[in-house]
């Protein structure tokens, strides 16, 4: 994930679609990535509802907060609208001018599940971009990003809607990511 981040350039984009983002290695080449002027856009879980119980946002409104401010807005993030469930998806993608990065599975954005903590399952894999794999994560990402019109329900909110700039739990965040002490 990082390399194919990495691998980025300016006017390509990064999409990632998923529960929990809150490692500090993803968030940096996030960071990065947009500095390179590559347009990074996020579709995240509000963590509003966790397991069953109502949640303050951690890890995802502080770390979205704080990669919209340090990157002066180039990043954007949207949240995904749930009703009591949670967004469990697990998608990141780095589109290119003719071919599409794409890793698919059940490993959440964090360093829990990243570095081998928690057992998940992830694929990679690349294709070019007008193959129907490639075409279908596209429209995916983008049906829930625009909120097409056609579509039964709005999926995504903006962002100011569950935005949240509190110094303490963005330092808890930090602090449960670090040690491991979350659940994310």
């Amino acid at each position: 994930l990082l390399a194919a981040i990495d691998t980025a350039q300016s006017g390509e984009s990064i999409s990632i679609a998923a529960l929990y983002l809150s490692d500090r290695d993803v968030i940096e080449a996030l960071r990065e990535a947009a500095a390179r002027d590559v347009r990074v856009r996020l579709i995240l879980d509000p963590n509003k509802d966790v397991y069953g119980r109502v949640s303050d946002g951690v890890p995802n409104r502080p770390a979205a907060a704080e990669l919209i401010r340090q990157s002066g807005g180039r990043i954007e993030c949207r949240w995904y609208r749930t009703h009591g469930e949670q967004f469990h998806a697990a998608l990141a993608m780095v589109r290119k001018a003719e071919s599409l990065w794409a890793l698919i599975g059940s490993a959440d954005l964090t360093r829990r599940q990243l570095d081998n903590f928690n057992l998940n399952a992830d694929v990679a894999l690349e294709a070019d971009l007008d193959t129907p794999l490639a075409q279908e994560l596209v429209n995916y990402f983008e049906t829930l990003w625009q909120n097409d019109p056609g579509a039964l329900r709005e999926y995504t909110a903006d962002f100011q809607i569950y935005e949240d700039q509190s110094f303490p739990r963005y330092w808890r965040y930090r602090l449960m990511e670090g040690a491991g002490l979350g659940g994310f």
